[in-house]
């Protein structure tokens, strides 16, 4: 086990090392003097952008920019905004914690929801509530985010006028006080991730009803419903507990759309802002622990498949 979690690690270390190399491309080697220019405004002197490239450490050349860069991703110290002129990390950090709530509770809602419709489906296979949960949950996975979020903004927003359409806080209160605020975003994910597990844990219920010992408990005479709860669903959950801790990734990077569409005060919204603003640093810090974020959940995520799987052996 401990080899395995070490595989995982260093497979980790040169993920994020990749995927900062990536960033850091992207994000400064698009035209830096326009940073400047943009912070400092159309009528800046030459000079002045030239010192605030030397201020930046915009002058200097890539693979040294780049290795600073790295050792100080290591101790997540990504400089200061050059928009505010305040250190990134105070801003980034306030907004993952929003969005780390956003993504508990889409979680905590999908889960539940995605493997009783799986079930149901499963159980009632070929009939009516199979098909109905079929092509209802095939629509929804089917529909981008962006679109069922307008959906949800027109319906709920502009024409029943039940909840509000952006996440505006008022002064001095905390995001928990208004939970009408985290009802459209979680609806729109939910709708996006719950049809795609709820298939996956109908497929893995009924390879397990059809199993050899499901058809031997039969045979000793146990009761339906205790051969589904005590001895098939307990088998048929570890595929949807691995997909849906897996889709982890998926769903936080389907937050930053729905932060965007909903207004809500996360790191994907700041993503947005920093890349319209060009603040390079906020983009980097916030990409950057984002991916940290990703990575590190998909290691979770295989560490305890392999524990809930006593299948899986290590070599």
């Amino acid at each position: 086990m401990s080899r395995f979690i070490l595989r995982r690690l260093g497979t980790l270390g040169i993920t994020l090392v990749l995927v900062s190399l990536m960033v850091f491309l992207i994000v400064e080697v698009a035209s830096p003097v326009s940073v400047c220019r943009r912070n400092l405004g159309q009528f800046a002197t030459d000079e002045q952008v030239t010192l605030c490239e030397q201020r930046l450490g915009l002058d200097r050349p890539l693979p040294v920019r780049y290795a600073e860069f790295l050792k100080n991703a290591v101790t997540l110290d990504f400089g200061v905004s050059t928009l505010t002129d305040e250190p990134v990390l105070d801003s980034v950090i306030p907004r993952l914690g929003k969005t780390l709530m956003l993504a508990g509770i889409a979680f905590i809602v999908i889960m539940p929801l995605a493997v009783v419709l799986g079930i149901l489906s499963a159980l009632k296979e070929g009939r009516l509530m199979d098909r109905v949960i079929a092509i209802s949950t095939l629509t929804a996975t089917s529909i981008p985010e962006i679109a069922t979020g307008i959906f949800l903004l027109v319906v709920f927003v502009g024409w029943l006028g039940w909840l509000p359409g952006a996440t505006v806080i008022p002064q001095g209160d905390s995001l928990l006080q208004h939970p009408s605020f985290f009802v459209l975003p979680v609806l729109t994910l939910t709708l996006i991730e719950v049809g795609y597990v709820a298939r996956i844990t109908r497929a893995s219920m009924i390879d397990v009803l059809d199993s050899q010992y499901i058809r031997t408990a039969y045979l000793k005479g146990l009761s339906y419903w205790k051969i589904v709860m005590r001895h098939a669903l307990r088998n048929a959950l570890l595929a949807p507990i691995a997909v849906i801790m897996l889709h982890v990734n998926w769903l936080i990077g389907g937050i930053v759309v729905t932060e965007v569409i909903f207004g809500y005060p996360g790191l994907g919204r700041f993503i947005l802002g920093a890349a319209l603003n060009r603040d390079v640093f906020g983009l980097e810090a916030a990409t950057m622990i984002l991916v940290l974020v990703a990575v590190g959940t998909q290691l979770i995520a295989d560490v305890v498949y392999t524990f809930l799987n006593p299948r899986i052996r290590f070599g």
